[in-house]
């Protein structure tokens, strides 16, 4: 008789978004409106929004980085819609570039909403572990976060999030004609070849991008990433 599966390998599945207000996906954004965090790296500070997203590509993980919550570093991800983004881009001035993920995928890492705790709440939670702080956000008139619809995944110090971890689904940007490529030492996945030349970053064929239009204040959906470029890899 063939045995069950152990159940620490078995992970619930959400349910799926039928709520207009809510989203099938979560975007993680490559700039803020406020400080990005904590002991944030020079090197991190010096780039800009669209250099941040390739970096993420071509090293393949999402750095984390302890927030004004405190307890372990995590990364951030927004649960907003699509209309939701049209608000948060050209309202309250984030910079449209970001990497999108299926939901799903986000909670198989270890990822959840945001913890939302009023004043009292939120001050007897920083008396416990490092883990649950890391999920709390103060609720009250002079600290109100809740427009950022907000998922969070924790790890240990020192750690990151690998983008194979996740199903990357979409990529936004905030230039039509950005492309991520770098000039790169690559190794052809089809010869084995090693050849110089401009390489995109190693994505899904076909990923979609998703272009804010400041004219309109619109997300407009671009062609993908297609061409023999994504033949090749990153290699030594």
């Amino acid at each position: 008789m063939t045995q069950p599966a152990p159940l620490t390998q078995w992970t619930p599945e959400l349910r799926n978004v039928a709520h207009p207000d809510l989203s099938q996906v979560l975007i993680h954004f490559c700039d803020r409106a406020r400080p990005l965090g904590r002991d944030i790296p020079e090197e991190i500070l010096g780039m800009s929004p669209p250099e941040r997203l390739t970096s993420i590509l071509w090293d393949g993980h999402l750095r984390v980085f302890v927030t004004d919550s405190g307890g372990d570093p995590v990364v951030c991800f927004t649960e907003s819609t699509w209309r939701g983004l049209d608000y948060v881009i050209g309202e309250r001035s984030r910079a449209p570039w970001g990497v999108i993920f299926e939901r799903q995928s986000v909670y198989d890492a270890g990822g959840g909403p945001t913890w939302h705790a009023r004043p009292e709440e939120h001050q007897a939670l920083g008396q416990l572990s490092p883990r649950l702080r890391s999920w709390a956000v103060r609720l009250d008139p002079g600290s109100d976060w809740l427009q950022q619809r907000e998922w969070r995944i924790p790890r240990e110090p020192g750690a990151a999030v690998a983008l194979c971890e996740l199903r990357l689904v979409g990529l936004l940007v905030g230039d039509p004609r950005w492309t991520g490529a770098r000039w790169e030492h690559c190794v052809s996945a089809a010869t084995g070849q090693h050849q110089w030349g401009s390489f995109f970053p190693p994505l899904p064929s076909g990923l979609p991008r998703y272009w804010w239009d400041p004219r309109s204040a619109q997300l407009q959906q671009l062609p993908p990433l297609f061409g023999r470029d994504l033949e090749y890899r990153t290699g030594a």
